[in-house]
């Protein structure tokens, strides 16, 4: 077997002679070498030891690949645990091993090295590609940068946290039961405790109880029952729509008009400004159209007033029907009053009720007789009781006696 001897002195810093230090030298690969004819030696990695001596000196002697022309790595341990790493060159029986750590460092493909030892090499001087099959048994500590591959992190919180990953829990196992959807379009819909399954778009509106909307255009939908909320129709773009019946608590239709009503039903009808003022029109064109229905038998059908003051009031009361006139009537112009031809119609209905001319004070019917107060006896011509009087008004000349009686006749004197 060959070997060499590697001598040494050590020194400390101080350049003082090192005594009683040991070095371990740690052969870092098994070695295989030819003894004689076809016998052969394999030489296992190990180590050997050496101390100094009083003065720094020492020796040790090494195995070394003598006829395989291969060279021996060994890793050198100082006494501050230190690793160098050196090679015992082919064919070299004396060696200082101040001179094997400067000139014969480890390297090219004559150096007796293993892939294990290639990748304890990378892993000791963190540089090339490694496998995690190739680490041996045992634990790894401290963390790998996510940039190589791992995690920058010690836990699974913090792993997941670096990666920006989500822990798995029950409900991503469960999702994690589903098989490849069978089409387009399908949902992941929940169907009970842990349980979830594919459904067509029509089978998922009705697992989350929406009707035909859903389904309808935005610009055509149709709603056939139900209650709208809180909703502004039309506030956006206003169009024209069409109701059956509309319940509201008020409507505003901005200046608009509301036509082809039938019935309009409400308590009072204002005016929207009091500048502007209300008009209300009866623009049928045929006779009978325009007309204003009151209520049978009240003795206030209608009642036009201003406070508490009655102007005109409609009484329907039967038997008892009247216009009340509770201001003055006043009749401006040339206007009469035309009087019915059939029973005639009377001005006062009992002989208590007043009445004047010409703004004379009014007074009930007339029936005092012998009123001889502001008689002036005159000195023309004597009247007799077949005298007659024309009034200088027309040609109709009456007696004394027709006025009486025409007085009478219209009840302006009593009977």
């Amino acid at each position: 077997m060959a070997s060499t001897t590697v001598n040494f002195n050590l020194k400390t810093a101080g350049y003082v002679n090192y005594a009683n230090q040991t070095l371990t030298f740690r052969l870092l690969t098994a070695g295989a070498e030819a003894s004689t004819g076809d016998e052969t030696y394999l030489v296992l990695p190990g180590i050997v030891t050496a101390t100094s001596t009083a003065n720094g000196d020492g020796s040790v002697t090494l195995f070394r690949n003598g006829k395989s022309a291969i060279d021996s790595v060994y890793e050198v341990i100082l006494p501050n645990r230190e690793k160098i790493q050196f090679i015992i060159p082919s064919g070299t029986s004396t060696a200082e091993l101040s001179n094997l750590l400067v000139n014969s460092q480890p390297s090219g493909s004559n150096t007796q090295q293993s892939s294990v030892y290639d990748a304890a090499i990378q892993r000791a001087n963190h540089t090339g590609d490694l496998t995690l099959d190739s680490l041996p048994n045992g634990s790894i500590t401290g963390t790998l940068a996510v940039a190589n591959g791992g995690t920058n992190a010690s836990s699974a919180s913090a792993a997941r946290t670096s990666l920006g990953a989500q822990e798995q829990k029950d409900v991503l196992d469960d999702l994690g039961a589903l098989s490849a959807p069978a089409s387009d379009g399908q949902f992941i819909v929940a169907t009970g405790a842990g349980a979830f399954q594919y459904e067509t778009a029509a089978t998922a509106r009705t697992s989350l109880g929406l009707g035909t909307i859903a389904t309808q255009a935005s610009n055509s939908v149709d709603i056939d029952g139900g209650a709208i909320d809180g909703a502004v129709i039309g506030a956006n773009a206003a169009a024209a729509g069409t109701f059956a019946a509309l319940t509201s608590t008020s409507i505003n239709v901005s200046d608009g008009n509301i036509t082809n009503a039938g019935d309009i039903n409400c308590d009072s009808i204002s005016a929207d400004a009091a500048a502007t003022g209300l008009n209300i029109i009866f623009d049928g064109t045929d006779t009978g159209d325009n007309k204003i229905t009151l209520t049978d038998n009240l003795a206030s059908a209608l009642d036009i007033t201003e406070s508490t003051n009655s102007y005109l009031k409609f009484t329907t009361t039967n038997s008892g029907e009247k216009i009340v006139f509770g201001k003055d009537l006043d009749i401006s112009g040339d206007h009469d009053f035309i009087i019915g031809t059939g029973t005639g119609t009377k001005i006062g209905t009992a002989t208590g009720q007043k009445i004047g001319f010409f703004n004379a004070t009014p007074v009930v019917q007339q029936s005092g007789t012998g009123e001889g107060t502001g008689f002036t006896a005159g000195s023309g011509t004597t009247a007799r009781d077949d005298s007659t009087f024309t009034g200088n008004v027309g040609s109709t000349a009456y007696r004394v006696n027709d006025i009486v009686k025409a007085l009478k006749n219209l009840g302006i004197l009593a009977q």
